[in-house]
């Protein structure tokens, strides 16, 4: 307690000998050292590392004429008021600086963007010009560098008429290459549009899913709806789970108005679109601050597209601010029916982890009016099986298999799902059934041969076939818990147990406080012989929180008798 009293004061002391230092040689007016401002500083500092802008922002505000003295204060200021959606107030504040002869990345990084949504791209490039890596976006300053600069010659070429610059132009990503040349043809109006759009779709090596969208977007902005239908619906089979495309395919459809507005003739739209590819890689990497920031100029430069919140939120769920992603959710389900279904299952997640009990009512009622296809059935057939509503999830699940054909992508799935909602429901003979057609659509799938060769097991049944079974899934899987404690469990009825302790063993390293492995490794020492080490184990599962209390009678039975009278 001492010391981290002592390394407060010495930070206060550094802060206050710096300021001093610093305020002795400026000709702006004087900061006010006091105790107040110091702690203003330091609890902005402290909320915008939580990601807490809205108090980061009121503790900056109050530190007037700091920025000399602290540029790094004026950086984190200007992204709490872009994560804020303040834009028109970091303007402001970034003109303030400028006017005091101050810059920092931030500050002509948004400058120079507010100059190029308003089409003055000689002003741009004069804030562009001065921007330098720092420690927070060294890591994709290069990349951001190039777009910037790649638009600013594009922009301009479309009034020169340069008929080749995109072509010639050079980029370090050749994905980022790729997504630049696509909307630059389209910028510029080259008849190669379509074959450059159709390319990046066409790409295997990398997942562009998301340019499908765009691609019909433009095709119908063209006036072009029939080859817009036809791409959205193909890739809608290819991506059955992108957002993006779904919605949109129920817009052209006429089921709602497409509330995302792209236009890729757009250079604002188009920049935006590159930083959130920024914002996406940085979220990847879990670099959650400047994702966010990138996000948000995002949607400084193209607000009428919505769906750019779907990563924020995302990155919010990362962070553990249940309260901040379930605001943004809300905001998300206004842009359609997907999107509605999509928001409504996070928001679902969260109430569960909140522990409110109102969860399956929320959800259900908004199934029920939704129009449900076979992905949103599907589901909330898992929502209602992982709620213990095993009659009910079967029966949504039977409604998919008879909607669907064998060649689904969906339907081995289904009968898994199916079987282990039987297998739960104490109907094995249907379970054993449904498990078995699966494996005969998917033979090599690890988790449903372990599903039902531990079930083999746990029943006494085909142990030899399921040993054979867990070997190969853990083979195709390998240092996988549940499936290593399986092939244990196997060896283990097999009576080899001086085998089953080394897969055991191993589960437990992998899963140590796992109670039903703590359990089945407890039992395995005690048939070698390991007593004292067998209690300690068994121990761990009455101490586990997750342990259900059918097993923890048991285990108790086991700590005073042993296995032998058991």
């Amino acid at each position: 307690m001492i010391f981290r009293f002592f390394k407060f004061n010495l930070i206060l002391y550094t802060f206050f000998l710096l300021g001093i230092s610093n305020l002795s040689y400026s000709k702006t007016p004087e900061f006010n050292f006091d105790a107040k401002n110091i702690s203003n500083y330091f609890s902005g500092l402290v909320s915008f590392d939580d990601f807490d802008y809205f108090n980061s922002k009121k503790f900056f505000k109050t530190l007037d004429n700091l920025e000399p003295n602290n540029m790094d204060y004026s950086s984190k200021f200007i992204q709490s008021l872009i994560n804020l959606g303040k834009y028109k107030e970091a303007y402001r504040y970034s003109k303030k600086l400028e006017k005091k002869g101050l810059y920092n990345f931030e500050s002509n990084l948004f400058l120079g963007l507010y100059s190029f949504k308003e089409e003055e791209y000689e002003k741009s490039q004069l804030y562009f010009n001065k921007l330098k890596p720092n420690f927070e976006n060294q890591v994709i300053f290069d990349i951001l560098k190039d777009t910037i600069d790649t638009w600013l010659i594009i922009t301009r070429s479309k009034y020169r008429e340069d008929e080749n610059i995109i072509d010639t132009l050079e980029l370090n990503s050749t994905n980022l290459k790729m997504i630049q040349q696509t909307f630059g043809y389209c910028y510029l109006n080259k008849r190669e549009t379509n074959l450059k759009f159709k390319k990046i779709v066409e790409n295997n090596k990398s997942n562009f899913s998301r340019y499908n969208f765009f691609f019909a977007n433009y095709l119908y902005n063209n006036e072009d709806k029939v080859e817009a239908k036809k791409i959205v619906n193909l890739a809608s089979k290819k991506y059955p789970r992108n957002l993006l495309i779904n919605q949109l395919k129920q817009n052209l459809n006429g089921k709602g108005e497409n509330k995302n507005k792209f236009n890729c003739k757009n250079s604002t739209n188009v920049m935006a679109e590159i930083f959130y590819v920024l914002a996406n890689a940085l979220s990847t990497q879990n670099l959650f601050q400047p994702s966010n920031f990138y996000i948000n100029l995002a949607k400084f430069l193209n607000p009428n597209f919505p769906s750019y919140n779907s990563l924020l939120a995302e990155n919010f769920i990362e962070l553990n601010k249940n309260v901040e992603a379930e605001k943004i959710y809300k905001k998300l389900s206004q842009i359609g029916t997907i999107y509605r279904w999509h928001s409504s299952k996070q928001i679902t997640v969260i109430m569960e982890n909140n522990g409110n009990k109102n969860s399956l009512n929320f959800l259900s009622n908004i199934y029920k009016n939704i129009n449900p296809g076979i992905y949103e059935t599907y589901d909330f057939a898992n929502f209602l099986r992982n709620k213990e509503n095993y009659e009910e999830s079967i029966k949504l699940y039977s409604e998919i298999l008879e909607k669907i054909d064998k060649d689904h992508n969906l339907y081995s799935k289904v009968l898994e799902r199916r079987g282990t909602a039987y297998e739960r429901n104490d109907n094995w003979e249907l379970a054993e059934k449904d498990l078995l057609a699966s494996l005969e659509i998917l033979p090599d799938e690890p988790y449903v041969m372990n599903y039902l060769a531990y079930s083999w097991v746990e029943k006494n049944k085909n142990i030899e076939m399921a040993l054979d079974m867990l070997k190969r899934a853990n083979n195709i899987k390998k240092n996988d818990g549940y499936i290593t404690d399986s092939l244990g469990w196997a060896l283990y009825k097999l009576k080899d147990f001086e085998q089953a302790k080394k897969y055991l063993e191993m589960a437990i390293i992998l899963m140590p406080r796992d109670p039903v492995i703590n359990d089945h490794f407890a039992d395995c020492l005690w048939m070698n012989n390991h007593k004292l080490q067998a209690r300690y184990y068994w121990n761990n599962v009455l101490k586990s929180e997750t342990a259900d209390e059918e097993l923890k009678i048991k285990v108790e039975k086991k700590i005073l008798f042993g296995l032998q009278n058991i």
